[in-house]
């Protein structure tokens, strides 16, 4: 009885010991299944983004200056009519009156105008084609143009070659600018008491 006993535990600690011996072979043959290493994340690039730090401020070409030619010429003195025919409005009211000279004017030139009663304007047409009288600096042009009370002298001005003409000054008639209602000097003597009664 004993020596069965003994029998069961010898095959079943050889069972056990094939079992291990099996498990071990088992783990050794069959490697354990490894996930790939992840891709390093690349670190942040030391130079910033490229399109905002390689941008350069590019300075616009400069306007090209001006020059006195047919246009030019023929400029100037459509825009000295236009001007006056804007100016020369007596009747209109105040508020389409400027609207339509401002435009035209330089800004120096609104400051100047902008408090200016249409109904104080004397003239109230061109009465003649206007004349380019001064073309001495290539920014500045003089141009008259004649009304029904005299010619005004107006300055225009531009910018550079690719700038419109603007009017500076609207300078009317000497004749209107020359105070009125003063008696011109005589050299006779003045009356006396005497004459006066006589």
């Amino acid at each position: 009885m004993r020596r069965a006993r003994l029998l069961v535990l010898a095959a079943a600690a050889a069972v056990t010991l094939t079992a291990g011996a099996c498990s071990s072979q088992s783990l050794e043959a069959s490697p354990v299944e490894t996930r790939p290493a992840p891709s390093p994340v690349p670190a942040a690039s030391a130079t910033p983004n490229p399109t905002a730090s390689n941008l350069e401020q590019v300075d616009p070409p400069p306007a090209p200056s001006p020059t006195w030619d047919t246009d030019s010429r023929d400029a100037a003195v459509e825009h000295a009519a236009a001007v006056m025919a804007a100016f020369a409005r007596p009747e209109a009211d105040e508020r389409s009156w400027w609207a339509e000279l401002a435009p035209l004017l330089t800004l120096s030139a609104q400051d100047a105008y902008a408090f200016v009663d249409p109904a104080n304007v004397p003239a109230r047409q061109v009465t003649g084609a206007p004349v380019l009288v001064d073309e001495s600096s290539a920014w500045l042009a003089r141009v008259e143009v004649p009304t029904d009370v005299g010619t005004y002298d107006l300055l225009l001005v531009r910018d550079d070659g690719a700038s419109p003409w603007l009017a500076e000054q609207i300078t009317p008639p000497a004749a209107l600018s020359e105070p009125t209602g003063l008696q011109p000097a005589t050299s006779e003597d003045p009356a006396t008491p005497e004459d006066a009664g006589a």
